[in-house]
């Protein structure tokens, strides 16, 4: 059975058909059955991680279909991973002389130094690129690894705003 089905298609089909066999409430329970991490079940279905071998013949061996594993190549295909940016090492360093040594968002100093003795401070795009956002000095800041992070995960208006009236002044 040869499957045209993208991988990043069918590995989360093929996850909830099991986690209805086994009468599975969550990912996390389904993750604790193929010994996994849930977080590693929530990348797969987010299509940014693919299944092994092993961890396939487990979930096809569960599902009571073992040779689909041999026959759906599309499973396995390599998932393709977004190219790095290449950001322009001037306006890189712009950034973060402008920004002396401390984070734009919290206003500690950074926790750590580059190898080259610089203070470490990560780039952060206030609009993101993915918005329509640019690579420019009035949408760049530098931020420790803590806030990069929070900015990235769980951003908060008033840290978007207060990042704004920054970038204003």
């Amino acid at each position: 059975m040869e499957n045209s089905t993208s991988n990043s298609d069918e590995w989360p089909a093929l996850l909830d058909e099991l986690k209805n066999k086994e009468s599975l409430t969550s990912d996390a329970k389904l993750a604790e059955l193929l010994g996994v991490s849930r977080g590693y079940i929530c990348s797969v279905r987010n299509g940014r991680k693919n299944v092994s071998m092993e961890l396939a013949k487990k979930i096809f061996g569960k599902l009571g279909r073992p040779q689909d594993v041999y026959n759906c190549k599309a499973l396995f295909a390599p998932i393709k991973r977004l190219k790095k940016r290449a950001y322009n090492a001037q306006l890189r360093k712009f950034v973060l002389d402008r920004a002396q040594g401390y984070c734009q968002l919290c206003n500690v100093p950074a926790p750590f130094k580059d190898p080259d003795g610089s203070p470490y401070l990560e780039v952060h795009h206030t609009v993101p690129l993915r918005e329509g956002g640019t690579s420019t000095p009035e949408n760049l800041v530098a931020l420790c690894p803590n806030c990069n992070a929070k900015m990235n995960i769980s951003p908060s208006p008033e840290d978007i705003e207060n990042l704004k009236i920054l970038l204003d002044k």
